[in-house]
């Protein structure tokens, strides 16, 4: 991945952007779906994070195709509306 030299889109900050593995989670058809040690490039002043057209494509075929190495987990789903009495 090549370095961003350019300004941040949300901050415009002109620091660089740093290399870094981070975690994605994606929802699609009422699937959650989360990657871990994505390479993105990441604004050391607001946090934004960009991907690779390559790192995009990936993501999105593993969500289509069935995950031969991923592994479930368990997680609690709740709504904050519910508790706002």
């Amino acid at each position: 991945m090549t370095k961003k030299t350019y300004p941040c889109d949300f901050c415009d900050t002109d620091q660089l952007q740093e290399e870094k593995q981070v975690t994605v989670t994606r929802h699609r058809k009422g699937q959650w779906f989360i990657f871990e040690n994505v390479p993105a490039l990441v604004c050391p002043n607001c946090g934004h994070r960009y991907f690779s057209a390559e790192t995009l494509m990936a993501m999105e075929s593993r969500m289509t195709a069935k995950p031969d190495s991923a592994r479930p987990i368990t997680a609690w789903a709740m709504s904050l509306t519910d508790e706002a009495s």
